[in-house]
């Protein structure tokens, strides 16, 4: 499945973004290469990265449940 953008998030939606696709399983990157980044989340292949301006961003894959975690990702966000 290709990548995805989601834009707009505040502070508190990309924290609940975060501990959303850690509960689904993801692994958290401990270190950020960029000054911008407010978090990076792998799962399998796949890197969910959400930074500090709001947006959160896809690299793209193939996981199962892309599905529910775009969803689920939308419904924080409040955008379908």
């Amino acid at each position: 499945m290709p990548g995805r953008t989601w834009k707009g998030a505040g502070p508190e939606a990309l924290a609940k973004v975060r501990e959303l696709l850690l509960h689904r399983g993801g692994i958290e990157d401990k270190e950020l290469k960029n000054p911008h980044e407010a978090w990076r989340v792998r799962i399998e292949t796949s890197v969910f990265t959400g930074y500090r301006s709001g947006t959160i961003f896809y690299t793209g894959g193939n996981i199962p449940e892309l599905p529910f975690l775009y969803k689920s990702i939308s419904d924080v966000l409040g955008k379908a």
